[in-house]
This record gives C-alpha cells, sequence and structure tokens, in this order.
C-alpha cells in the first residue's frame, strides 16, 4: 500500500540550533564591545549593532510572554507577585505607600537644592513624575542607593515622550529579555548596557550612545 506523503512539512524551531547561534552572537558582540572604537566607521557600526539587539530584545519580550501566557492557558500555577503589581495600584496607593514622593520630599530625598533642578531634570528627560489630584510625584527608586543614579536617568531619557505611568510601569516590570528580572532588578545587577538597550525597544526609538 502506497503512503500518501505531505508536499511540504511545517517547519518546526530548531531549538539546539537556536541556542547556539545566540551564544555565538554574545560571543561576537563582547567582543566588539571590548573594541576601542578607534575610527568613526566603527563607532557608526556599533550603534547599528546595538539597534538591531534592541529589536531583538523586542521579539525575547514577545516570546517569554507568549509563554507565560501558555502555561496560564494550560492550567499552570499562578506566577509570585511582582513588582508589576504597583502598577496595578492606584497613584494614590503608591503615594500612600511611600513609592511616589512630593515634589518637596523627593527634592529633600535627592539632596538637591532648589525645586528648579527638579524640573531641569524632567525637561531634560532625567527624571518622570505621576500627576495626581494635580500635582506632581516621583518614583522614591531614584534616591534608593542601590542605584546608580545616573544609570537611571539614562534610562528614563532613553524612554523619551512614553507617558510618566508608562515609563513607571517600564522600571517595575520583569522583562524576558532581562531574564525575568525588572529593569530595576537588572540595574542594582549591573546590567546597565542591557536595559537601556532593552528601554529603546520598549519606547521603540533608536539607542543614543
Amino acid at each position: 500500500m502506497r503512503v500518501a506523503t505531505p508536499k511540504s512539512a511545517k517547519k518546526q524551531a530548531d531549538i539546539p540550533n537556536l541556542l547556539a547561534k545566540v551564544r555565538a552572537l554574545n560571543m561576537e558582540f563582547e567582543l566588539v564591545n571590548s573594541t576601542p572604537v578607534g575610527t568613526a566607521k566603527l563607532a557608526i557600526d556599533r550603534v547599528a549593532i546595538r539597534n538591531e539587539l534592541a529589536r531583538l530584545n523586542a521579539v525575547v519580550d514577545k516570546i517569554f510572554s507568549s509563554a507565560r501566557s501558555d502555561k496560564t492557558k494550560a492550567g499552570a500555577a499562578k506566577p509570585a507577585q511582582t513588582p508589576q503589581a504597583l502598577v496595578l495600584d492606584t497613584a494614590e496607593d503608591l503615594i500612600k505607600k511611600g513609592h511616589l514622593l512630593d515634589a518637596s520630599t523627593f527634592q529633600e530625598a535627592m539632596g538637591w537644592k532648589t525645586r528648579q533642578a527638579i524640573s531641569k531634570a524632567v525637561e531634560d528627560r532625567r527624571v518622570f513624575a505621576i500627576m495626581h489630584k494635580s500635582a506632581r510625584y516621583y518614583p522614591a527608586f531614584y534616591a534608593d542607593p542601590r542605584y546608580d543614579r545616573t544609570h537611571l536617568e539614562a534610562v528614563a531619557k532613553q524612554l523619551a515622550d512614553l507617558p510618566g505611568g508608562a515609563k513607571l510601569q517600564f522600571f517595575l516590570t520583569r522583562k524576558g529579555s532581562l531574564g525575568g528580572k525588572t529593569p530595576l532588578e537588572a540595574l542594582a545587577a549591573g546590567l546597565f548596557v542591557k536595559v537601556k538597550a532593552v528601554a529603546a525597544a520598549f519606547a521603540e526609538v533608536p539607542l543614543q550612545g
């Protein structure tokens, strides 16, 4: 008896091969990253590489989210509460819990002498605010010694013109491209360059610097 064979089989993902390619890519990037920028062309090439990696990070996030969604549909246990739960709180709740500070408290926590320093930081996109009852409130993590303030400011600036609520969500939400860490956790672990690239993908803007 003759058995009919399909004209074309659906292509399956070769996971081992993919992992090998990712490891090779990591090694190549480390080589590029450690190479001194001696020419303008190399500097331009490095920016192009970073932009492509930012796009790759966005794809990884989608895969990670899809995998978590599939597990939930299959009846998997609900994951433990993550920092993303804070984003679901109202602004009033965040203020009561001390996660958002009013201007005076924020200025004191940052060690800034004038209120104008806050305005300048917001204008430069280094700091962002959440509006509540016609008043501005600022994330308390800017004054947290676990994080390098210049790194927080650089990442916030990379988020460009996104609203304050979206920026807060970014910092508190776990990312597959960061190994399941939140950007804040990744910054505390010293992954500044990686977080900055993920921020560019999140904001859908070219990676700066």
